[in-house]
């Protein structure tokens, strides 16, 4: 699933705790909007930046859930079977 442009709230490792504490402050629980994601993990916005244009990394092994809101896409219309006149 790709999680950019969505807000997420992640379940932070006491790792990912511990790294993001020397940036912002916290919990066991941060929300945030998922700017980009690439193979080291997922880069966020958080609200307690205060600023627009400043994200952080939070690497996969830092959060163990990502929580979002989801809407399924209507699954495509079946093609019709059989032959075509010309």
């Amino acid at each position: 699933m790709n999680l950019t442009g969505r807000s997420v709230r992640f379940r932070l490792s006491p790792e990912g705790r511990e790294a993001l504490n020397e940036v912002a402050s916290a919990t066991e629980y941060v929300d945030g909007l998922v700017v980009d994601e690439n193979h080291l993990g997922v880069w966020v916005s958080l609200p307690q930046l205060q600023t627009a244009n400043t994200v952080v990394l939070l690497k996969w092994e830092g959060f163990s859930t990502a929580t979002l809101e989801y809407e399924p896409e209507a699954p495509p219309a079946p093609s019709a079977a059989g032959f075509r006149l010309q």
